[in-house]
């Protein structure tokens, strides 16, 4: 049941990673790549398995694991036929060992998602168990459901004492719906100020493409080496009801064309336009 790496006009995300850029991507559709224990032992062979570790095939090793048994996510599969992680909105999570993000002030995260609640807001994936602390360093996240405002679709934030916070909350995005989220997040602009940039569906009809700059007052910064969390912040607060299709996250500023690849590719596995 093993999955290739299906191309778009000849992309694959592996490209993303071929400079030796920080970062991961995890492909549900990929059976090779998921195992229902922590260790690696039990491959995942069926839908309606847990899965405790999924690979990152990216080529950094910056594998996704879940110890405890009840917090693992399933794998399911929609009407399409496309394979997707199920996080309960309960106590799924996924996490990896500290990512070092410290060479680079930007990272672009690509997100094939559905949400599947508006009732609290969720995590899909961020960067440290906090979003911000006093160290001067920058973080990242993206929710399903802004956090502390529900009515809204998604929310993306990029945290950092020295470069403030920068929020972008995209409107009219009411559960159940699915979406490939695109976000970029530069912590690099002059006097510790920042900007994230986010395309929901490729900016297509009835989509959005929004930015949001914070001036800050300290110095520019990096991001930080933190572990990724998925489905759930910190492991603790914040979980995601919903599927997630396709995870890309990576560390380095993308090119318009690759943002517009990776996007195709994305909805391949998701279907969401």
């Amino acid at each position: 049941m093993g999955a290739v790496r299906r191309l778009v006009g000849g992309f694959s995300p592996a490209s993303l990673f071929f400079a030796g850029e920080q970062g991961a991507w995890y492909d549900p559709s990929d059976f090779s790549t998921m195992f229902q224990d922590a260790a690696g032992t039990t491959p995942v062979t069926a839908v309606g398995q847990p899965v405790g570790r999924i690979l990152d095939k990216s080529g950094r090793g910056n594998h996704a694991t879940q110890t405890t048994t009840t917090s693992r996510p399933v794998l399911q599969q929609d009407a399409s036929g496309r394979y997707y992680l199920l996080f309960d909105g309960v106590d799924d999570w996924l996490s990896t060992s500290s990512i070092n993000f410290t060479g680079t002030d930007k990272v672009t995260v690509f997100a094939g998602v559905r949400k599947l609640s508006d009732a609290a807001a969720g995590a899909i994936v961020e960067l440290s168990a906090t979003p911000t602390a006093a160290d001067v360093t920058a973080r990242f996240n993206v929710t399903a459901a802004a956090a502390n405002l529900a009515s809204y679709g998604f929310g993306m934030t990029s945290n950092s004492s020295g470069s403030g916070t920068l929020q972008i909350r995209a409107l009219t995005y009411t559960a159940p719906i699915t979406n490939v989220i695109s976000s970029q997040f530069d912590s690099s602009l002059t006097s510790g100020s920042g900007r994230a940039v986010t395309r929901l569906n490729a900016a297509a009809p009835g989509s959005i493409e929004i930015s949001f700059e914070q001036p800050g007052t300290g110095p520019a910064v990096k991001f930080g080496s933190f572990p990724l969390y998925i489905g759930l912040r910190g492991g603790t607060t914040l979980p995601f009801n919903g599927r997630i299709y396709s995870l890309i996250i990576r560390g380095a500023q993308s090119t318009a064309q690759q943002i517009a690849s990776a996007e195709a590719w994305v909805n391949t596995k998701t279907g969401a336009y």
